[in-house]
């Protein structure tokens, strides 16, 4: 059923966000005459000066939380550029967006060029007789080298055509999230779901958040106006499998918009289910994300009620829930998959710049749960409740927010993984294995 689909693809999605958190960090350094280098190649001809939030022409950003005065630049450690690309990118979205896709596509360009330019040298290397060892070693070495420069640039690129597309809806993206998380949960709420997804997909982006903001037991929280106090790395974990919800949506929804119009779709009943496709879309349109806690805690508790009672839900299943629910559980696997290991970067990347670094966090927990000892892992139920202790102890960090914030931190994670796949799928069309290409087990 439609709950049970949600739980594997939340399951599938969970273990991809695990292995992206808990995996090593890509290693690699570029040196000053390398910079110097690059940057004359991509074309930078100034240094572009960082500016503050509310500097004009900043980026779009939002305080995390108060007094965080030894965290002033936090924000420009998230969206901070990494590369000479990146700093251009960064520079024009600031002061000349209107430039900026242009700017895009240019880079893309370049690094088409660079990368066709370096296979050819590397074919003539190939030809030609090497007899100095050491001479193969060095050659190896920049090669590498040369080839980490242009993934950074090009993740640089991504993240910064992510960045720019909350900018264009007038969305403040998160900063840093730090103890007591001081943002408005009702902000940007239009904007961050049907600015982003398509009117199949609302439904499943609410059903995922349902899911998220379920108590432990699966019961609907007090009000979006109630406190919650959760470990960061359990906020990070969230936040990262909403971003590959959010990527695997868009992926779906791609697909099922070409075989509708391919006529590929399974046309029984289809009267029928024109007929709940239209009920759904005409709910969904009258619906406000910005709604108050009682109607929103109503709302989940009548679900609740129902799935409870094995009673039919009273909104008919969008065409989008009915095709996904065709997947056999290799397609629903492979389709939660993020295709470019650039994309898995980034995803890596904007979790750590918010939550901070996922490898100390999970060595700071196990640590506070009792090390590798025989009885931590006892039962689901002992667990759950020694983490609780442990964060109510402060012997971890910790997030304090609201569920009316915690509602609008998942909703930027959705959008995030959406405009990544539809960057992907950019870099795809536009240019010719620019992209690295993810190797799935």
């Amino acid at each position: 059923d439609a709950l049970g689909l949600e739980n594997k693809a939340m399951a599938t999605l969970s273990r991809g966000a695990r292995g992206l958190l808990g995996g090593p960090r890509r290693a690699g350094a570029r040196t000053r005459g390398n910079r110097a280098a690059a940057s004359r190649r991509q074309g930078v001809g100034l240094l572009v000066q960082r500016r503050g939030c509310n500097a004009p022409g900043a980026l779009v950003c939002r305080a995390a939380g108060p007094g965080d005065k030894e965290d002033k630049n936090s924000v420009e450690k998230v969206y901070n550029p990494q590369t000479p690309a990146g700093e251009m990118l960064s520079y024009y979205l600031s002061e000349q967006p209107h430039l900026f896709q242009d700017a895009v596509n240019e880079q893309l360009r370049l690094l088409e060029t660079e990368k066709e330019e370096a296979k050819e040298k590397k074919k003539e290397k190939g030809d030609k007789e090497k007899t100095d060892p050491s001479e193969l070693v060095l050659y190896q070495r920049m090669e590498e080298v040369r080839d980490l420069e242009m993934t950074r640039n090009l993740e640089d690129l991504m993240y910064f055509a992510v960045v720019e597309r909350f900018t264009s809806l007038g969305v403040s993206m998160l900063s840093p999230l730090n103890d007591i998380v001081d943002i408005d949960g009702n902000s940007d709420l239009e904007n961050l779901t049907k600015g982003v997804h398509s009117v199949e997909s609302l439904e499943m982006v609410r059903s995922h958040l349902m899911q998220v903001l379920s108590g432990p037991a699966g019961s609907p929280p007090p009000n979006l106006n109630s406190v919650l106090k959760i470990s960061k790395l359990q906020a990070a974990q969230v936040y990262a499998a909403s971003v590959m919800f959010g990527y695997f949506l868009r992926r779906v929804d791609a697909r099922f918009q070409l075989e509708k119009a391919m006529g590929l779709l399974n046309e029984v009943n289809s009267d029928a289910v024109e007929r709940l496709e239209s009920i759904f879309g005409q709910a969904s349109s009258a619906e406000s994300w910005d709604e108050d806690a009682e109607s929103f805690v109503q709302a989940r508790a009548e679900e609740s009620a129902a799935a409870s009672d094995n009673l039919p839900r009273e909104k008919p299943k969008s065409k989008l829930q009915e095709y996904i629910e065709t997947f056999d559980q290799q397609t629903l696997q492979e389709t939660a998959q993020i295709l470019s290991k650039e994309g898995s970067t980034l995803v890596e990347r904007q979790t750590r710049g918010l939550f901070g670094d996922i490898n100390e966090l999970q060595e700071e927990i196990k640590n506070a749960l009792g090390g590798d000892g025989p009885d931590v892992l006892s039962s689901p139920e002992d667990l759950l409740l020694r983490l609780q202790e442990v964060i109510a102890s402060g012997e971890v960090k910790s997030l304090t927010l609201t569920v009316a914030a915690q509602r609008r931190v998942v909703l930027e994670a959705v959008a995030f993984g959406a405009f990544l796949r539809d960057i992907e799928n950019y870099v795809a069309k536009e240019t010719v294995g620019l992209l690295t290409g993810n190797t799935f087990p």
